[in-house]
């Protein structure tokens, strides 16, 4: 796929074939409760999923696509998985 085509909203393979996105249903079976949105102005926060706010087969990367920035109002931030913390106890 030619780059001037793609969706910004997904990972290509170096073939240029998109990668299919994670699921909500899958990052909350993987221990992930909250998303973090990230806006163009350098504003970061965490939005819990909340069942019934997104579906679960919802991708995590169009989540933003409802949300708009607490800071500017812009809308469309981007969103990535809060990953649960390990502790790495000796």
């Amino acid at each position: 796929m030619p780059a001037h085509a793609r969706n910004p909203r997904r990972a290509y393979d170096a073939d240029g074939c998109a990668i299919t996105p994670m699921t909500l249903q899958n990052a909350m079976d993987r221990g992930v409760t909250a998303l973090r949105a990230i806006c163009a102005c350098g504003h970061e926060a965490e939005v819990s999923i909340h069942v019934g706010r997104w579906a679960s087969t919802s991708f995590v990367p169009d989540a933003g696509m409802t949300l708009r920035c607490d800071a500017c109002g812009t809308p469309d931030p981007k969103t990535r998985p809060v990953w649960p913390r390990q502790d790495h106890r000796p």
